[in-house]
């Protein structure tokens, strides 16, 4: 038996397919460039313009944005995990010495103040040795950086650390722990307890 014999592919039907995905190709392509976009018209006073409305839908989503981080910004801005990443030394007569605070900032601003309360404690019983308060100031966004903390001349101690204030004017944030107990009922900062951090 003879074997069948292979059909040639036609040149010229090749030919006319690739033309025709070229011209289609190219008619999407210019349509798509020179589609005629809307833009400003004025006229005496009034404007009208679709950039006034993607202005005001930005600025919704930027204040969006800033709520979030005002009633969820423990999520955004604390202290490394306690214990585990606060450095610091014990001197020789059981002072800590070199103690040093990892802050986190996960927001896109920089943080003009964060105020720490610092509890030394001694471990036996956790009662309160020292407390001292310090101020971090311009923390900056999307990183994490460790900041000296106060020395303390007690001795035989552990450290236990928490964030009390928090100001940040970029996404209007006024934190006081102070208030925090009556955040809900009084509204915080705000006097609103849908947003009770935001400054006034």
């Amino acid at each position: 038996m003879r074997e069948k014999e292979k059909k040639k592919s036609n040149p010229f039907l090749i030919f006319t397919v690739l033309l025709l995905v070229a011209i289609v190709a190219t008619f999407i392509i210019r349509t798509a460039a020179f589609t005629p976009k809307e833009s400003t018209v004025s006229i005496d006073k009034y404007v009208l313009s679709s950039e006034i409305k993607s202005e005001k839908v930005s600025n919704n989503n930027s204040e969006d944005k800033n709520q979030n981080y005002r009633k969820n910004w423990k999520d955004y801005i604390s202290i490394a995990t306690l214990h585990k990443d606060i450095d610091y030394s014990v001197a020789a007569d059981g002072r800590i010495t070199n103690l040093n605070l990892p802050l986190i900032n996960k927001t896109e601003y920089p943080i003009e103040s964060i105020t720490i309360k610092v509890n030394y404690l001694n471990p036996g019983n956790s009662s309160s040795l020292d407390i001292r308060n310090f101020e971090v100031k311009n923390v900056l966004p999307g990183n994490r950086t460790s900041y000296p903390g106060p020395e303390t001349n007690v001795k035989g101690v552990t450290v236990m650390c928490e964030i009390i204030k928090i100001h940040s004017s970029n996404f209007d944030f006024c934190y006081d722990r102070d208030l925090s107990i009556d955040s809900q009922s009084n509204g915080g900062f705000s006097g609103n307890p849908l947003d009770p951090w935001k400054c006034k």
